[in-house]
């Protein structure tokens, strides 16, 4: 009797954790959206959105919240990349979701959220006016960000310097390089210069060969100037050469 009982109990205790990963308040379908949103292109997110009635894309919209702001909710990895994928995918309308997701380096995973929301940006989905939203947010984001947990940070560099790469993201990466608050913010920074790099005419290269040089020197962090260093001498991650091209692997 006493095994049974405890055997009872344990199955009772199971099922009590699995319900409390999904909050009552969302729909299963709302679920089911987002799971099965967890790894798609924005572009195909829009088209099941467009498919459902005005009162389901508020139920969505409310359920991405939800799941942001829930700890439980946002430990289903799947449910977190879903609700995130669809923050982005509906911009502008949910500019205020996406704000507070890049504010927001306290709650759990806050970085896995991060890292995804940069992941799923693509510029062609935007109007200017909103690319340039976008843009101011992520340069206060690395601006400010205190940690490159889960290669947040790391990851807006990569975006700004090489998927988003224009002369206006250059500009935004150079201030960076020299501004940013944190150790983490100057190295994406760094990374994202990197990027340039590779995509710039010689004479701009050199000037942004320049501008590592400059941060090898003066960085107040050694950690900034050995990476800096480093990505001087061929090093970095995408084996630079200032005498032109890339170093061979």
């Amino acid at each position: 009797m006493k095994k049974t009982y405890v055997k009872n109990r344990k199955r009772k205790s199971k099922t009590r954790v699995n319900r409390q990963t999904v909050d009552a308040s969302l729909p299963d379908w709302t679920v089911s959206f987002f799971k099965s949103s967890s790894d798609l292109a924005t572009s195909s997110i829009l088209s099941g959105v467009r498919k459902l009635r005005l009162r389901e894309r508020s139920s969505l919209y409310h359920g991405a919240r939800a799941v942001l702001r829930g700890k439980r909710l946002k430990r289903d990895a799947a449910l977190r990349s879903g609700a995130v994928r669809l923050v982005v995918a509906l911009l502008p309308q949910t500019f205020d979701l996406f704000e507070g997701l890049l504010s927001d380096c306290s709650s759990p995973l806050w970085y896995e959220a991060q890292f995804t929301a940069f992941s799923a940006l693509d510029r062609g989905d935007l109007s200017q006016r909103d690319q340039n939203r976008v843009l101011a947010l992520i340069e206060r984001y690395l601006m400010n960000v205190k940690s490159g947990s889960g290669y947040a940070a790391w990851k807006a560099g990569d975006l700004l310097g090489d998927e988003w790469n224009t002369t206006e993201t250059v500009q935004i990466l150079e201030k960076l390089l020299f501004s940013a608050k944190s150790v983490a913010g100057r190295k994406a920074a760094l990374h994202g210069i990197e990027h340039a790099i590779r995509k710039a005419l010689p004479s701009e290269r050199e000037r942004l060969f320049s501008l590592i040089r400059k941060l090898a020197s003066i960085d107040r962090s050694a950690e900034v100037r050995e990476d800096a260093s480093l990505a001087l001498k061929g090093v970095g991650c995408h084996h630079l050469s200032p005498e032109g091209g890339t170093r061979p692997d």
